[in-house]
């Protein structure tokens, strides 16, 4: 079974729609609305802040869903391997989870400090701005729904495991 980006493009198109469609009231009354602020902590509302804060709450949440789904489809369309699949919810799919959503954040947060420092504090639109918390949930559904399907198929495999009595 192949992973295919394509796959979870119409997931991704309803994330970025709902998640503007709350972004609105996020934005709502703003003219301009700050990309970023060229400070630690702030108590403004940022695009970048949104969607950092969204990856990590969406990435959970997304995960376990999309993990829960396609191990269902799994049972159904392989039952011959589900045994070979480890379905255990607190011991394998929420560490499956939690992963996916902590690399997102850290990817977010790395291009929002980049962001800054090249393009320093730049105001966009709330129109704008919307749009870009639509665009980064849309990416966020995307990654976290391919990563956490792969995670669930695809094993690592440790190569000397068995072949330790042929080292020694």
């Amino acid at each position: 079974m192949d992973i295919k980006v394509k796959d979870s493009l119409v997931g991704g198109v309803v994330n970025g729609a709902i998640n503007g469609y709350i972004a609105t009231y996020h934005f709502k009354g703003m003219d301009s609305v700050p990309m970023s602020l060229n400070l630690i902590t702030n108590s403004e509302v940022t695009v970048w802040g949104q969607a950092i804060s969204l990856t990590f709450g969406l990435g959970v949440i997304l995960s376990l869903i999309t993990s829960m789904i396609f191990i269902h489809q799994l049972k159904k369309s392989y039952p011959e391997y589900i045994k070979n699949i480890n379905t255990s919810f607190w011991s394998h799919l929420v560490p499956i989870a939690i992963m996916h959503a902590a690399a997102l954040f850290g990817w977010f947060v790395a291009l929002a400090v980049i962001w800054t420092k090249y393009a320093g504090e730049v105001s966009v639109s709330s129109a704008v701005a919307v749009g870009l918390i639509g665009l980064f949930a849309f990416i966020i559904t995307i990654a976290v729904e391919v990563r956490t399907k792969e995670s669930i198929i695809y094993k690592k495999v440790n190569l000397l495991k068995n072949n330790t009595s042929e080292l020694a």
